[in-house]
C-alpha cells in the first residue's frame, strides 16, 4: 500500500489570495523560500530545511485549476525524487467566504524521504497561517464569525 503524506490548515483570507501564495512567486517568498522561481509552468523552491536542502529546480506545474486546485510534479534530481504535489483550495463553509480551508496531498515518495516532507508540510503551512492567520487557529465553531463571513450582525 503506498503512503501519502496529507496536511490541511485554514487561513482567514479568501480564495484568490490563497491561490496567489502558490502562484505568484514575490507571495511564495512572503512564506516559503526567498529563492524560487514561479510561473506558470514552473514550481522551482531551494530552502534548507532541517539542515538539508530542498531544491526542486525541474519541478512543474502539471496542471491548475483556479482557485480550486494546483498538482505540481515535485522533482529533486539530487534526492531522486520524482513525487506528485496537489494543492487543493475550498472555502471552509458556504459562509465563511473570508476562510480558505488548503489541503496538501504529498505522494510517490519512498519511506526515507516520507517523514522529512510530512515535517516539511507541516511547518511550511504552519507558517503559511501564520503570516495570515497569527496565532489564530479557525476552529469549526468559528466559522460563522462575522469577519469570515464577511456580514455585518
Amino acid at each position: 500500500m503506498l503512503k501519502f503524506i496529507h496536511k490541511s490548515t485554514r487561513l482567514s483570507c479568501n480564495l484568490l489570495e490563497a491561490y496567489r501564495m502558490f502562484t505568484i512567486q514575490d507571495k511564495v517568498k512572503l512564506w516559503l523560500s526567498e529563492e524560487c522561481l514561479i510561473n506558470k509552468e514552473r514550481f522551482e523552491i531551494k530552502i534548507e530545511y532541517n539542515n538539508l536542502f530542498i531544491d526542486t529546480e525541474n519541478s512543474r506545474i502539471i496542471e491548475k485549476e483556479y482557485e480550486k486546485k494546483i498538482i505540481i510534479n515535485w522533482i529533486e534530481d539530487s534526492k531522486n525524487i520524482d513525487s506528485i504535489v496537489e494543492i487543493n483550495f475550498m472555502t471552509c463553509s458556504g459562509r465563511a467566504v473570508n476562510c480558505v480551508e488548503l489541503h496538501i496531498i504529498h505522494k510517490g515518495l519512498n519511506e526515507e524521504d516520507f517523514l522529512f516532507y510530512d515535517n516539511f508540510w507541516k511547518e511550511a503551512l504552519e507558517s503559511l497561517r501564520y503570516y495570515y492567520n497569527k496565532d489564530w487557529i479557525i476552529q469549526n465553531g468559528d466559522l460563522t464569525l462575522t469577519k469570515l463571513t464577511g456580514r455585518s450582525l
